[in-house]
């Protein structure tokens, strides 16, 4: 059975737990709304846990120790069980900076000429990065095999994104 986009973004909104703020960043949670909670764990490996175990996408501005945790946890890929985390928010460490940059991506943010909503970014496992000069960064994580079999995501703009952790290995005799 095909699925399409209304039956996929209805059931994405359904699994989404929504926003992990981690604590260097816990002056955030009001620009979030009901959908977002302070993490209980000041450990950021533990906090990485914690917001896959909830379904939700992480919001901090600690980006290079986070990246480092979601990729060790989804070292144990099985290929039987979902092991996605469900992104990673990077907001900039300037707290007036990050501030103004999220009011201007409350509903998501723009791919293809589209919004992308929070809890579709969430389910694509990506790495948003918010930049100070109002930029918006965007990679992706490599997806479980069982997420990648059972909930592919067939679109271009995916496809083309970067995926953290992996090099791409050129050949310099070409």
């Amino acid at each position: 059975m095909v699925r399409n986009k209304t039956d996929i973004t209805s059931e994405v909104k359904l699994l989404w737990g929504g926003f992990l703020i981690d604590l260097n960043v816990q002056d955030t949670l009001a620009l979030f709304g009901k959908k977002a909670r302070i993490t209980s764990y000041k450990r950021d490996q533990e906090t990485v846990h914690e917001a896959w175990d909830e379904s939700r996408m992480i919001v901090t501005c600690n980006e290079a120790d986070f990246i480092r945790y979601i990729l060790e946890h989804s070292k144990r890929d099985s290929g039987k069980t979902c092991q996605d985390c469900w992104g990673l928010l990077v907001v900039p460490s300037d707290e007036i900076v990050r501030n103004r940059l999220i009011k201007n991506v409350k509903k998501g943010i723009r791919m293809d000429g589209e919004i992308l909503p929070w809890s579709l970014a969430a389910f694509a496992n990506l790495c948003i990065s918010l930049h100070s000069d109002g930029t918006v960064g965007v990679r992706k994580f490599r997806r479980c095999e069982h997420c990648k079999r059972e909930n592919p995501i067939e679109s271009e703009w995916y496809d083309d994104l970067p995926e953290i952790g992996t090099r791409k290995i050129t050949n310099p005799n070409n």
